[in-house]
């Protein structure tokens, strides 16, 4: 009978240990669903609430249209009718009085006789080379020919261009580089004479092309300007004008040719105003 009585206890234990199991995971199984739980030992923190953003919709806004309505306009016309009266005025006339007067008529008495006298002798004239000759003679003396008027076509005209060029000088260059340079320098002066910087000067070449003001070379005055062309004299022809404020030409193009020698490897060309502009 003891071996029977084990067994018996042993199975209470077992079947004691299944339900506990059984239990257990059930317990496992709630707290997995529901971890909020009231059963929960250890609950988790209770997370914020989501904040949900509004979402922007778009609502077409209603267009008034605006329809023209004709409006009667009434005109009153008035006529006005002017009457005019006229007022007689008095006229006086006045009636000249003639008194008759007495004529007495005299005799008349011849004119005594006009006296005459010879005109006087006309002094001698001096011909300008020291002769006299007489002034009877002196409408023979034929005058010295005059010019034949000027005409309008041979008058002198106003250049388009406030500044106009004199005739291109050459010289030998008179800096360190001596012979191994080329350049065209120059000045720009006003009415009076006197040096006008920072004028633009531009030059045109083949594949050459520059904008330099004057006063930018120190050697040539306060308004000179120097393009460096070369190491070297040679031919070439380039063209020069001087640009106003605004960029546009105030002098015509100057053509002008590059020395070939030493003693003229600089091209000097002098602008000088004519008129205010």
């Amino acid at each position: 009978m003891q071996p029977k009585r084990f067994s018996t206890l042993f199975d209470t234990i077992t079947v004691l240990f299944v339900i506990l199991t059984v239990g257990v995971l059930g317990f496992v199984m709630l707290v997995l669903r529901d971890p909020q739980t009231a059963l929960n030992p250890f609950p988790p923190p209770t997370l914020p609430d989501i904040a949900i953003l509004p979402t922007m919709t778009y609502t077409p806004t209603p267009t008034a249209t605006v329809t023209d309505t004709p409006t009667a306009t009434a005109t009153a016309t008035a006529t006005a009718t002017a009457t005019f009266t006229l007022t007689p005025t008095a006229t006086y006339t006045t009636t000249p009085t003639t008194t008759p007067t007495q004529v007495i008529v005299a005799p008349v008495q011849d004119a005594p006789p006009i006296a005459t006298q010879e005109p006087p002798a006309a002094a001698p004239l001096d011909d300008g080379s020291g002769n006299v000759i007489d002034a009877n003679q002196a409408a023979l003396i034929p005058l010295p020919p005059t010019e034949p008027p000027i005409s309008p076509d041979q008058l002198p005209t106003r250049s388009p261009f406030p500044f106009t060029a004199v005739e291109t000088g050459y010289q030998a260059n008179a800096n360190d580089q001596g012979c191994q340079w080329l350049s065209i320098a120059g000045t720009v002066t006003g009415l009076n004479g006197e040096p006008l910087p920072g004028l633009a000067v531009e030059i045109n070449g083949t594949n050459y092309n520059l904008v330099l003001f004057s006063g930018s070379a120190a050697r040539w005055g306060e308004g000179g300007f120097e393009f460096n062309l070369g190491a070297a004299p040679r031919t070439a022809t380039y063209t020069l004008h001087v640009l106003g404020t605004a960029g546009s030409p105030v002098s015509d193009f100057v053509y002008v040719e590059t020395g070939s020698t030493c003693e003229r490897n600089v091209a000097v060309v002098e602008f000088i105003q004519n008129h205010a502009y």
